[in-house]
């Protein structure tokens, strides 16, 4: 399996800016059910990208845990205290969205039968829905009528997703490419969703077998968080074109390269090497956030000039 490499000119094509007859609703609302007493991070950075990725508006719903949940740090402000603070305009509670993130910084161990029934819901319901980190254990248990999914994990993930070990699945050499292809649309075709493994090259794969490349990406992107924040933008892209996702079966899984496309122009971006000539500085996730409206710009740009 050869596959191509999604472009910066053919992620911009995606990009969807809003025109005069757009209001907050038609440029797509997303809602996030991200976060946990241990994580409120996660929350903040995928509202944050969502926002940043050209949502109309980003709506937030607290999952419940289980009593047995505790914050990391005694007094550490809650996901949605959190979420408030740093973006007081996102909407609280539920409501119309035309795309879902669940699951950035859960631990399933502390979900309630409650939240689990809600997640379920969604998973089961028309609106698509980015399955990360906490949540991607309840996919295969949801039957073959299911939302448009795309599911992001890392190698790790990926691993028990495809009941592969850690090793095989987690490399990610030249000479294992085309047997890394290979898996990845194995697992989007068993389970019938896309999927985005993370890595260096990010892979995406959909159901039908179509398999893109996005990257190398910039080593800077290495850091803790920014898969909160490429789930949040890709939430905010599957938004923007829900209505086409429902209809075009190939359509997600290029909106899932073009999410990891504008994730490291972003980084780069902040690394301070647009370019991508080697050099840099270092970053966080919050920066790879603050950069996405740059990245945007950068990438649209391409495609008028």
């Amino acid at each position: 399996m050869n596959a191509p490499a999604w472009t910066r000119e053919r992620a911009a094509e995606l990009l969807r800016s809003p025109g005069p007859g757009d209001d907050k609703y038609r440029r797509g609302v997303v809602g996030l059910r991200t976060g946990s007493a241990r994580y409120p991070g996660a929350a903040v950075l995928g509202v944050e990208a969502a926002w940043r990725a050209g949502s109309g508006m980003v709506r937030y719903v607290p999952g419940s845990e289980s009593p047995g949940a505790r914050s990391a740090v005694p007094g550490l402000a809650a996901p949605a205290a959190a979420v408030l603070a740093a973006r007081p305009e996102t909407v609280f509670g539920t409501g119309r969205c035309d795309a879902w993130v669940i699951g950035s910084g859960t631990d399933p161990a502390l979900r309630t039968a409650a939240e689990a029934a809600a997640l379920r819901a969604l998973l089961r319901g028309t609106a698509p829905v980015v399955v990360d980190a906490g949540a991607l254990d309840l996919v295969r248990g949801i039957g073959s009528e299911h939302a448009p999914l795309v599911l992001t994990p890392h190698a790790g993930e990926f691993a028990r997703l495809a009941e592969r070990g850690a090793a095989e699945s987690g490399r990610d050499s030249a000479a294992d490419g085309a047997a890394r292809d290979a898996a990845v649309a194995e697992l989007a075709a068993e389970l019938g969703a896309t999927v985005l493994l993370k890595g260096s090259v990010t892979r995406c794969a959909s159901p039908n077998g179509e398999v893109l490349h996005a990257g190398p990406a910039t080593p800077w992107l290495a850091s803790a968080g920014t898969g909160d924040v490429l789930a949040g933008a890709l939430g905010a892209l599957l938004a923007q074109h829900a209505e086409a996702v429902r209809a075009d079966a190939a359509l997600p899984v290029r909106l899932a390269a073009t999410a990891a496309v504008l994730h490291d122009a972003a980084a780069r971006i902040a690394a301070g090497d647009p370019e991508g000539r080697g050099a840099g500085r270092p970053i966080t996730a919050r920066d790879v956030a603050d950069a996405l409206p740059a990245a945007w710009a950068e990438l649209v740009g391409r495609v008028e000039r």
